[in-house]
C-alpha cells in the first residue's frame, strides 16, 4: 500500500466542541497535498460527518473513544479518511455506502432524525463504506483530489 498515515487524533465522544479544533488540524494536513478549495472544504466536512456521526451514535449517548487517521496517496492523488469507534454498524445498514441517498425534501417533511450526514458524506466523497473490527468498526471515506 502506498498509503502514508499524515494524521491521527484519539478524541472522547464526549467532546464534540473539541471539533473546530480539529478541523483546522485536518485542514491544514489535506492542504499539504492540495490547493484545491472544494477538496479541501468536502474533505472538512466528511471529517466533521463522519466524526460527528460516530460522537453521535456509537455509544447510545454515553462517552467512548473516536479514532481518526487520514491517509493519502500522493501518486494514486485520493485521501483515505478512517473513523474508528466500538460501536456496531447500524442494523439494515449496508456496508458499501457510495450510493447511499436521501430524499432531502421527504426527509424533512418528515421530520427524520438521522441520515442525513452518511448522504453528505457519500455525495461528497468517491467511496464510502463500513468495516467491522475486533473491537467495533470502522467507516473508510476515499476522495480523489
Amino acid at each position: 500500500m502506498a498509503y502514508k498515515r499524515v494524521l491521527s487524533i484519539g478524541l472522547s465522544s464526549e467532546l464534540l466542541d473539541v471539533l473546530s479544533e480539529v478541523r483546522r488540524v485536518v485542514e491544514k494536513a489535506v492542504r499539504k497535498f492540495t490547493d484545491d478549495e472544494e477538496t479541501v472544504a468536502d474533505m472538512v466536512t466528511i471529517f466533521d460527518e463522519a466524526v460527528s456521526n460516530a460522537m453521535k451514535h456509537a455509544y447510545g449517548g454515553k462517552e467512548g473513544p473516536v479514532k481518526v487517521a487520514l491517509y493519502v496517496d500522493p501518486q494514486k492523488r485520493k485521501f483515505v479518511l478512517r473513523v474508528y469507534d466500538r460501536g456496531s454498524i447500524p442494523e439494515g445498514m449496508r456496508r458499501d455506502l457510495s450510493r447511499y441517498t436521501v430524499n432531502v425534501a421527504e426527509w424533512l417533511e418528515r421530520g427524520q432524525v438521522g441520515g442525513i450526514g452518511l448522504h453528505l458524506i457519500a455525495r461528497l466523497s468517491d467511496a464510502v463504506y463500513w468495516r467491522k473490527i475486533k473491537n467495533g468498526k470502522y467507516l473508510q471515506v476515499e476522495k480523489r483530489f
